[in-house]
């Protein structure tokens, strides 16, 4: 009785709780940004490389942007988001945010955004679906009882 329950329940659990992970990394991811775009200092930044990353899938590439903070320190940062073909071109001006204390730890305002919402659409869609999954479970328990 117990087993035929554990079962029918393992599925649709596993749908709630990955859904639920990957919401989580999409809502952390934009929360981290939207903080930082909102406490940090903007600033203007020019790609001025692309960086390369290669897999038995091809390349991707990251942006590699120079900034000068409000000293006039000139700084650079590898963007944490490659793609295939690249989104920005060298010598491009881009819209920069990075924290006082640490300007290495610097974004491209905006970059990733489309990324974080897919990441929380897709986890509430299977967190739906594990849900819709179980509720079934347990009405046909109901229905039909754990004698089975």
């Amino acid at each position: 009785m117990a087993r035929f329950f554990k079962s029918r329940v393992i599925v649709p659990a596993i749908f709630i709780f990955a859904g639920l992970f990957f919401a989580a990394i999409g809502s952390g991811l934009t929360y981290r940004q939207r903080a930082l775009e909102k406490q940090g200092i903007e600033a203007q930044g020019v790609v001025v490389d692309l960086q390369e990353n290669y897999d038995s899938d091809g390349s991707t590439y990251a942006p590699v942007v120079q900034f000068n903070t409000a000293t006039g320190q000139s700084a650079e940062f590898v963007s944490s988001y490659y793609s295939s073909p690249p989104a920005y071109k060298v010598g491009q001006s881009v819209a920069v945010v990075f924290p006082p204390e640490n300007p290495a730890n610097a974004i491209i305002k905006g970059d990733g955004q489309l990324l974080h919402i897919i990441f929380m659409l897709v986890g509430g869609l299977f967190a739906m679906i594990g849900t819709y999954m179980l509720s079934s479970v347990l009405r046909s328990i109901t229905v039909t009882g754990l004698d089975e």
